[in-house]
């Protein structure tokens, strides 16, 4: 399955990525997996605040990813 992944502010940074496209492993089916997976490949991630969204929209961990699904990793943000 293969999925897009966009990085944001300072995750961005910590990745010097601001997308890239990446095959899951066939035992990461959830966004749970994936974060599990993201912090293992970005150890940094585990100290920072994030939030991630699912094709636009802000989600629980436990949803399942489908191929060409689009994954935002989101830095706390303030309203103003």
């Amino acid at each position: 399955m293969r999925i897009t992944l966009k990085y944001f502010g300072l995750l961005a940074e910590i990745t010097h990525n601001n997308e890239e496209q990446i095959v899951l492993e066939p035992n990461v089916t959830t966004l749970l997996g994936l974060k599990n997976s993201i912090e293992q490949r970005f150890p940094t991630f585990q100290k920072t605040p994030y939030s991630m969204a699912l094709n636009q929209a802000l989600c629980n961990d436990d949803l399942a990813l489908k191929d060409a699904d689009v994954i935002a990793f989101l830095p706390p943000f303030a309203g103003g």
